[in-house]
């Protein structure tokens, strides 16, 4: 099993580099970074790249509408070239409110519209691979010709797409055409046994597409002495989570659907995260994130997925309202040496 670490929580694309660096001296496959407003993350991963060749570097998440396929494919191919481990692409379709709301664009048909963007991007790659012109047009876009600038060989090599699928549609979807998952901070090594990978294997055995498939998960990790307070920080970042419309059947399958309106009411409109994570629940909380001392932590991400998942990625959580130094504490406390 392969381990990862996103590094969301730390501040700037040049401390980003640092941490990308210190993860693959510590031995791990890969580093990941987040992609949000007034967070770019192609700068972000330019930045670890750079920093950290010898690691695989990742998008978890890029937003997949923001962006042209062409400068999405483009960027990728360039940053490849800083790296001698090679670059993950993570995309997804972000919610309706985040497109709505964070950046003012409507996408009626997201999965059918994500469809699109990843086929365009693996279209041009080929196309520059070959040396050929450029060609596409369906109902989101039309490409007459692009005569591409020839990239050195040596960086022409294959970029895995991982999809970032919450929702059981998507998951089935990514199955059909990601080559990984980008699993996602709120759910347990149980709800991706039961639920997710079902729904990624029939999308699998829907298309036929043959190529590898890298079974990723976000694991939601808080590094505190006290066990009761990283529960509690833990909490808080699933019930942010967790208050988001469509996640819903997340919180039916660990049977407590009926509080979903209380914890919305708590993080949306009152602000209160403590009686949110309450509202999650100590025992939701431990099946879906691992929390405690370090030793306890580092120990638990060596288990609690094996047979579940192929890469473990350790996502920092608790970091609502802390400061930057607070943020890394999970990040220091994990990468200081190899997971084995």
């Amino acid at each position: 099993m392969n381990y990862g670490v996103t590094l969301a929580a730390v501040p700037g694309s040049k401390l980003r580099g640092v941490y990308a660096r210190k993860a693959q001296e510590a031995g791990f496959d890969s580093a990941w970074t987040d992609d949000n407003p007034a967070s770019d993350g192609i700068v972000h991963m330019s930045a670890m790249c750079a920093a950290a060749p010898g690691i695989r570097v990742g998008s978890g998440i890029l937003r997949a509408f923001l962006r042209n396929p062409v400068t999405v494919a483009s960027s990728y191919l360039t940053m490849n070239a800083l790296t001698d481990r090679g670059v993950i692409l993570g995309i997804a379709t972000g919610t309706k409110l985040q497109n709505m709301y964070q950046y003012g664009i409507d996408v009626p048909r997201p999965i059918h519209r994500l469809r699109s963007v990843i086929s365009m991007v693996r279209s041009f790659w080929s196309s520059v691979e070959a040396g050929e012109t450029f060609r596409w047009e369906d109902e989101y876009y039309r490409i007459r010709g692009i005569r591409a600038v020839r990239s050195d060989r040596a960086v022409i090599r294959p970029i895995p797409i991982w999809i970032a699928a919450v929702n059981e549609n998507m998951q089935r979807f990514a199955g059909e055409v990601a080559d990984g998952l980008c699993g996602h901070p709120t759910v347990g090594s149980d709800y991706l046994r039961d639920v997710v990978r079902p729904n990624i294997d029939a999308g699998r055995a829907k298309s036929g597409y043959d190529a590898p498939f890298e079974f990723g998960v976000w694991a939601t990790t808080v590094v505190h002495p006290d066990k009761k307070i990283a529960r509690h920080l833990a909490g808080q970042t699933i019930a942010n989570y967790l208050s988001t419309k469509s996640y819903q059947g997340i919180l039916e399958y660990y049977g407590i659907g009926d509080r979903y309106e209380a914890i919305r009411k708590a993080v949306l409109t009152d602000r209160d995260l403590d009686r949110a994570s309450r509202l999650i629940g100590d025992d939701v909380i431990d099946r879906i994130a691992i929390t405690g001392p370090a030793d306890e932590v580092r120990e638990e991400l060596t288990k609690r997925y094996v047979g579940v998942a192929d890469h473990v990625i350790v996502a920092s959580g608790g970091s609502l309202g802390e400061t930057p130094e607070d943020r890394l504490r999970t990040i220091d406390a994990v990468v200081r040496a190899p997971l084995e």
